[in-house]
Parts: C-alpha cells; structure tokens; sequence
C-alpha cells in the first residue's frame, strides 16, 4: 500500500489542529444549557442545514459510496434518488412541524408526555447505544483507511480522531459542532471535485467515458444485473425499490426520533428555520452522493478503462478493499499534500458525525438527569461543566467501542453493515415516535413491548444467516440459509413496533392519557404541562 509523505502528515496536522483552534474560540462565548445545547435556538437556519447534512453522510459514505459503484454501478444512488421526493414530502409535511411545537431540548421528553417515563427511558437509552455504534463505526471506518494508507497503528489514529472531535465539542458545546461542520463540509466537496477534475485533466475524459467504463466493468464481472429494479426473493441484496424503502424508512425516523438531527431543528428560531435547515440538508445531501458517485466512476475509468490495476493490490470485488480505493488514489497518483487534503476530507467526514453524537449524547442524559427542570427553567439553568465531564466520557466510551466493531464478519462492506448495526436500532426508536404521533390508542406498556419486539426483529433480520450457521452448528438445522437483504431490516423493524402495538393495546388495560397537543389528529389542542412554542 502507497504511503504518506510528510506534506500528507502536514496537511492533516493542520487540519485536527485548526479544529481544536476554532472549538477553543467558540467556546468564549458565555453559556448555560440553552446555549451549550441549543445554541440559544438562534443558529442560522443555512449553517444547521449544512450541519445536519454533515451528521448524517459522515465517513461511512464518503467511503461506501465511491467503492458501491464498482459493485452496481449508477443502479444503487437510482434507488437513493428515489426516495429523495418522498422523504421531503413526509419530514416537511409532518416530522419537522410536529417536533418542533414543542420546547424541548430532548427529544425523549416527547415520551414521557405522550407514554410514560419508562417510555422515555427507553428512547433514551436506545439513542445512545445507537450512537455509540454509529459513531465507533465511524471512527472504525475513516481509521482503517487512513491507517493502512499512512502504516499508522491503528489505535493510533482511533486515539487521534476520537481525542480531537471530543475536545472541541467539550469546549464549544452545540455552537462549536455546527460552525466546525460548516467547514468541514466544505472540506469533503472540495477533496470530491477535485478528484473528479484531477480524473478529467489527466485522461482527457468526462462523465459519458466513466458511465462507460463502469457498464463494462460491471459486464465483464457478470455485475451487470446486480441490482435488479424490484425483486420478491427476500435474499436478494439489493433492488432499486428496496433502497429507496430503507433510505425513505431511515430519513424519517431519522428526523423525528434520532437527538443528533432533532437538536438541530431545536436550534434554530422557529419552524420555518426548521424547514429551510431541512430543505437544506436534503438537497445539499442528494448533491453529495451524486459527487460522490462521479468520484466512483472516475477511479473506475482510471484504473479499469485504462487497463491500470487499483493502487495498493486492492480488490474491487472484495467488499472490503473497493471502499478503500478512493483514498489509496489519493495518496498515490494526487501531488504530495493533495493526497493529504483527501485524507483530511475524509477525517472531515467522520469527525463532523462523531462530534454530533458526543453533543447529543451529553445533551439527553443532562436532560435526563434534570428531567424534572421544565423547558423555561431548563433554559436558564446552568450544568455546562456537568454535560462537559459527559461530553468526555462519551467521546472515551465511543473511541474504546471502535475497536470492538473489527469482529464485524468480513464479507460485510460499509453499506451491509450500517443496517446490522446502528440502524438496527433506527427502525425501533423511529417506530416509537411515529407511534406515538399517529396511533392515539396506544399506551405506554404497548409502545414499550413493541419497540423491543422490533428491535429484535431488526436483529434477527440482519444476522439471519449468522444465526442459521450456529442453528447448523448445534444440529438444528442441516443447512445454513443465505442472508436477507440488509435492506429490509429497518422497514420490517417499523412494521413489527407497529403491529406489535396494535395488538397489544386491544388487552392494554393502563388507564388511558389526556393526548391534547401531543399526536397528529391533536396537535391543534393545547397541550397540558407541555411548554410550546407558539407555531
């Protein structure tokens, strides 16, 4: 594997170093909790947009999505643009105008008023095990890469990566976490385009040669058909129509029951803030995987249109070693530094997700710990330093959990793993806000027994073939089935949470609750002990 040279080293210095420069300057500012989580609810609504977007296309993407085109060419982003008009149509319309009724720095306190503490309990608990895995993962991910390119330990450069996001996220709060996000988002479009006009320079092609090159790819290894528009076998890996369900599935529950996003929202002055940050991010996103998606079909007319083998010895099949090419082409064919600013791109990518997920984390268990102070006392209260000594530990407990995410099996690629892990989690949580929203007569025990239901369902799904081959082991079964797609896993998850609490609450006998303000068909009532904001 190509290495780094010094001016590579120099290029990413700079970069950690400037981040824990500007956490520090932003941290001046006064603060109490509504300034340290919130911002003070006047962020601008183009830099929260920005910042949502760069929560959520963290590494993981700026990985996957340039390695996915050797796999299926143009048919997998097909899928991911697909869904894009129905995930708008359904934030905008009902997730983003719904939450931000409330005054609420959690999201989880929408339990409890709408169920019961156990409830809340529950969403909260399930949020941070799911970013503790999204966000090891992360830091996993982006430190593989740079770790095999540089010959870095990588315990080393987990350290680094973890260590630098949880400082100036500790020392900045909320405020630091949007401005660093901002620049850090402008870091990964730059190091894309610039791989894609450094691909154009120096073959002398553009985008109808890469699409090109990628058919044949895909034909000569008997890809082409890969990804089928719409499949019933349920072990396919992949359809268009399924991508576009997951990624329909994931968006909402994403932005209706996942603090990292939520928070955002809570940020800005008002719903209509909301909305543009939302609408922002949206568009912003879908133009980032198209980026990212030419920068894949650059590196595959770079190396298969021009008969090169990938830098590294680097497998394209393997789903592994295709993630990894990206980054291996910058260190190798880009001037000494250009690789570097990849690279940092890349640490952009992950630091911008892991920052977001240390706040939010500091965020919910500070407000579960004070749960009992209501919105207008929250606000000028003042346990800054409490969320700070947090802030560390979650930042420590998501850097150790990395390494333990290496025993993921190997044949998994980023996009396989993602939903057998953290968003094995999504479809549940999400599941139990939309529950909460739009099926009146469910009560507390249901929605609890439900989320648990699906989120066991959503771990069957993702390691049915894993749980079959110890089935074969133990002499239950003869043969081991053949996984399920990864892309069901979430859909499923939402459907069982809610046919589970259908079920259940024709025998729940709790006592029921005053709902005023707090489901959809209600939310024009006043809500009692609930603090609104006014829209």
């Amino acid at each position: 594997m190509t290495v780094l040279v010094w001016q590579d080293y120099a290029v990413i210095l700079t970069y950690l170093a400037g981040m824990l420069v500007f956490g520090a300057y932003l941290a001046r500012r006064k603060q109490n909790d509504e300034e340290y989580f919130l911002g003070g609810r006047r962020m601008p609504w183009l830099a929260v947009g920005v910042s949502v977007i760069a929560s959520l296309l963290s590494s993981l993407t700026y990985l996957s999505e340039p390695g996915e085109v050797w796999n299926s060419g143009a048919t997998h982003m097909a899928g991911k643009m697909l869904a894009i008009p129905f995930e708008i149509v359904i934030v905008w319309l009902f997730c983003v105008p719904f939450m931000m009724r409330f005054r609420f720095t959690s999201a989880y306190e929408y339990l409890e008023h709408r169920f019961n503490l156990a409830t809340r309990r529950l969403g909260a608990a399930l949020f941070v095990a799911m970013v503790v895995l999204w966000m090891g993962f992360v830091v996993l991910a982006s430190s593989r890469a740079l770790a095999e390119l540089s010959r870095t330990p990588l315990w080393l450069v987990i350290a680094a990566v973890g260590v630098v996001a949880t400082i100036y996220t500790t020392l900045g709060g909320l405020r630091a976490v949007i401005w660093t996000d901002v620049v850090q988002v402008a870091l990964l479009v730059g190091g894309g385009l610039f791989a894609i006009g450094y691909v154009a320079y120096a073959t002398g092609s553009f985008l109808p040669e890469w699409i090109g090159a990628t058919r044949a790819h895909l034909a000569a290894n008997q890809q082409a058909e890969r990804i089928p528009w719409f499949s019933l076998d349920p072990t396919m890996r992949v359809t268009v129509v399924t991508v576009a369900l997951n990624m329909t599935v994931w968006h909402v529950c994403t932005h209706t029951a996942n603090q990292m996003t939520v928070q955002r929202y809570y940020s800005t002055r008002d719903m209509r803030a909301a909305r543009r940050s939302f609408l922002t991010g949206a568009l912003l996103g879908a133009g980032l995987n198209i980026m990212l998606m030419v920068v894949g079909m650059a590196m595959v007319f770079f190396y298969f249109g021009q008969g090169l083998s990938p830098d590294g010895g680097l497998d394209p099949l393997n789903r592994q070693e295709r993630d990894l090419i990206f980054p291996a082409f910058a260190v190798a064919r880009l001037t000494p530094g250009l690789g570097g600013a990849i690279l940092a791109a890349l640490l952009a990518a992950a630091v911008s997700s892991i920052d977001s997920g240390i706040n939010s984390i500091a965020t919910v268990v500070s407000r579960e710990v004070h749960r009992r102070e209501g919105a207008a006392r929250a606000s000028a209260a003042n346990h800054v330093l409490e969320a700070r000594v947090i802030t560390l530990a979650a930042g420590s407990f998501i850097t150790v959990a990395a390494y333990q995410l290496s025993y993921l099996p190997t044949e998994w690629g980023i996009v396989d793993a993602m939903p057998r892990t953290f968003n094995a989690i999504t479809g549940p949580l999400g599941g139990l806000f939309l529950m909460g929203m739009f099926l009146p007569f469910v009560r507390g025990r249901a929605a609890f027994v439900a989320t648990i239901t699906g989120l066991g369902v959503a771990v069957v799904l993702g390691y049915w073939k894993q749980i079959g081959e110890q089935f074969v082991a133990w002499g239950w079964l003869e043969t081991a089935p053949r996984a399920l797609s990864f892309t069901l896993v979430m859909p499923t998850a939402v459907l069982a949470v809610f046919a589970t609490a259908a079920v259940l609450s024709i025998i729940d006998t709790a006592p029921k609750r005053d709902l005023s303000g707090l489901t959809w068909y209600s939310r024009n009532r006043p809500a009692k002990n609930v603090e609104l904001d006014g829209v």
